[in-house]
């Protein structure tokens, strides 16, 4: 891992984020690039012919912009676990997401890490997080940290066992050597798909031998599960999970439409950091 991105809004979200990632990098040796989107720029775009520019209101907010990125950086340095932190800062004019997509594909960003505070309810449904809209069309994985976590020791990572979780698995392999922690496989989808308790095995040690992934022990859900989302939560909750993680198709339009985003759900009500891996 080289590089990784912390979007910051500089809330206490997105704080918990860069001290997640800042204790990523030391392990890696990783940079980090610590982004702020200018969304200032764009309010006024579509009201442009009646909204007179004010290069002395943009300095400004530029201005604020510099000094609580300054701000941070002071606060990070001053903390000697983090002396040895590599980090550079971008502002980039433009909405959020937007700015971040194209962030990730310019950059050959290796991992996201996003602050999140979730959202529920109508706010969810006509607005959705930053979060959800980023793991939705960014390739590499995001990690969403609604809480600073003392460790990732135990890892949930849910799975319906079929072929095409192999991608996923193999990202996280991949990332193995940063999360070492316990990973419990959580099958939940479709019980009947297979004969028995030994077909199920069977099936994850393919998985696995195919992917590389390692430590990894095979837990079954009840046969009965009606929310596959309160399932994931409430094993993770009951067995202290410090990490979700889970892959994602990334559906967009009509198919997330009708369809809908597990993973986005997820990290929309938990309260534990999950990390999202695509297997488009």
């Amino acid at each position: 891992m080289k590089k990784i991105l912390v979007p910051t809004d500089f809330s206490g979200f997105a704080h918990n984020a860069l001290e997640v990632a800042a204790d990523l990098a030391l392990k890696t040796n990783a940079e980090i690039i610590l982004l702020h989107a200018n969304e200032k720029m764009v309010t006024a775009t579509p009201m442009a012919e009646y909204y007179l520019y004010d290069k002395a209101i943009e300095d400004e907010y530029l201005d604020m912009v510099t000094e609580s990125l300054k701000k941070t950086l002071v606060e990070i340095a001053d903390n000697g676990k983090f002396a040895r932190v590599k980090i550079q800062t971008a502002v980039i004019g433009g909405p959020m997401v937007g700015v971040i997509e194209d962030f990730v594909k310019d950059h050959a960003i290796d991992l996201v890490v996003m602050g999140t505070r979730g959202v529920s309810g109508m706010e969810e449904f006509i607005v959705g997080s930053n979060t959800e809209k980023v793991i939705r069309r960014v390739k590499c994985p995001v990690l969403a940290i609604p809480n600073l976590p003392s460790s990732f020791n135990k890892i949930v990572f849910p799975t319906t066992l079929k072929a095409d979780q192999i991608p996923a698995f193999a990202a996280f392999a991949e990332l193995q050597n940063i999360f070492k922690g316990e990973v419990s496989l959580l099958y939940i989808n479709d019980p009947g798909h297979f004969k028995n308790t030994e077909a199920m095995e069977a099936q994850k040690e393919f998985l696995v031998k195919e992917s590389g992934l390692k430590n990894a022990a095979l837990f079954i859900s009840d046969t009965e599960v009606f929310n596959e989302e309160d399932a994931i939560l409430d094993f993770a909750y009951q067995n202290k999970a410090d990490l979700i993680v889970m892959g994602t198709h990334q559906r967009r339009g009509l198919a997330h439409l009708f369809m809908g985003s597990m993973t986005e759900d997820t990290v929309n009500h938990s309260d534990i950091p999950v990390l999202s891996l695509s297997i488009k």
